[in-house]
């Protein structure tokens, strides 16, 4: 019971670092792509470009919250002699997000409150998440850390290019202990009478 007790106290003091120290700061991310010929002979490109991330203190200045800001852009072209035309195809475009200690089935630290939703993405104005209430206690029960993906939208392609920019949208985390990363994916995805095709990029994991 020491123990636990000892390294929850460790955990929740190296949280509060991370999550209220610092001011805002951004940092741009390495543009990627990628370039195949499907079986039906097109050439399928995905650019994943214009990625940055504004890290920001939270609102709630709570040490369990990350939060910030984040743009990127999506973009797929379909070049070449393909022997049959494409359908039908779409472009997505996202972020994968991994926190350490998930801590939302309870934590408290000698204080009431509720510790909420483990992911909330806003985008243009619409909120995704929900919340929970943890019964005030000094406990510490964590669950394996979870990786969440989060698409913040998908494009019906209606000719041989299309793109998907996402400027300033809010990303914030809750009940989470430790690092919170994000990496970004964008994916291209085709379909004709011969063959249906996926091709993905990533960007390099960040941390929030």
């Amino acid at each position: 019971m020491r123990r636990s007790i000892v390294a929850l106290l460790s955990l929740v003091a190296a949280a509060l670092v991370i999550g209220t120290s610092g001011a805002a700061s951004a940092d741009p991310v390495a543009d990627t792509s990628r370039e195949v010929i499907t079986d039906d002979g097109w050439q399928v490109r995905i650019s994943k470009v214009e990625e940055k991330v504004d890290r920001v203190p939270n609102l709630a200045a709570s040490p369990f919250t990350r939060e910030g800001f984040v743009g990127l852009k999506a973009v797929a072209d379909i070049t070449g002699d393909g022997r049959v035309p494409v359908d039908s195809g779409t472009l997505t475009l996202g972020y994968q997000i991994g926190c350490q200690v998930d801590v939302s089935n309870g934590l408290t630290v000698g204080l009431s409150g509720a510790i909420g939703p483990n992911i909330g993405i806003s985008v243009g104005g619409v909120n995704v998440g929900a919340s929970a209430l943890a019964i005030p206690s000094v406990s510490f029960s964590p669950k394996p850390g979870a990786i969440t993906t989060v698409p913040f939208g998908t494009k019906a392609l209606s000719g041989a290019h299309a793109s998907i920019t996402a400027d300033q949208v809010q990303i914030k985390v809750d009940s989470c202990a430790g690092p919170v990363s994000l990496r970004s994916y964008a994916i291209v995805s085709t379909s004709t009478a011969e063959a249906d095709n996926s091709v993905a990029v990533y960007g390099d994991p960040i941390w929030l």
